[in-house]
């Protein structure tokens, strides 16, 4: 890490009162020493040796953002994520935190409106990660969903042909987003 690169604590630092999840700016490295600006304001000193629990802060997950309002957003919505990573709670939570820009980096634009539609009740993320193993093994190991030439036959071995007219899928989405007034591209 270097001076002027963003952190996030991944544990509590007691010690000087800053929480699991907080985001930093590093201000001085020095031999033994890190100083750091919270986006609180507060500067903070501590020895690196005695607290590793830190990890770079330019991006963080739409749960860890809970909460907080940052002027631009980043959203990757990868639609052949299991419904419970990528669902309506997720997708109003990512995009709910945008001030003034949201983006959405998706595979499939098509697929996007039906995958943000998808309402399921709150799982733990160990349910979410197995779900997800287990929609990823049932793939056939002929087929990698990255490569273009077998992306139409990925698709409709999965099920992922999309109907554009189903306007009923498109509702919630657009609701979600035009609640929040904000522009915001589909990449």
């Amino acid at each position: 890490m270097a001076e002027g690169d963003r952190i996030q604590f991944r544990a509590p630092l007691t010690e000087k009162r800053v929480a699991n999840g907080e985001l930093a700016t590093i201000t001085k490295i020095s031999d033994y020493e890190l100083t750091v600006k919270l986006d609180s304001g507060r500067e903070v000193n501590f020895e690196q040796q005695r607290f590793r629990h830190l990890d770079h802060g330019y991006a963080v997950t739409s749960h860890s953002s809970q909460g907080t309002t940052v002027d631009r957003v980043l959203i990757n919505a990868d639609t052949r994520e299991s419904e419970m990573l990528l669902n309506d709670r997720m997708g109003y939570v990512a995009v709910s935190r945008a001030r003034e820009d949201a983006i959405i980096y998706t595979n499939s634009i098509e697929e996007l409106r039906s995958a943000l539609d998808r309402r399921v009740d709150k799982e733990t993320a160990l349910e979410a990660t197995r779900e997800t193993a287990k929609q990823r093994h049932e793939l056939k190991d002929d087929q990698n969903p990255y490569d273009v030439e077998n992306r139409e036959t990925f698709e409709k071995d999965q099920g992922y042909e999309a109907d554009m007219t189903d306007e009923l899928n498109n509702d919630r989405a657009a609701e979600a987003i035009e609640t929040e007034e904000m522009e915001f591209s589909l990449l």
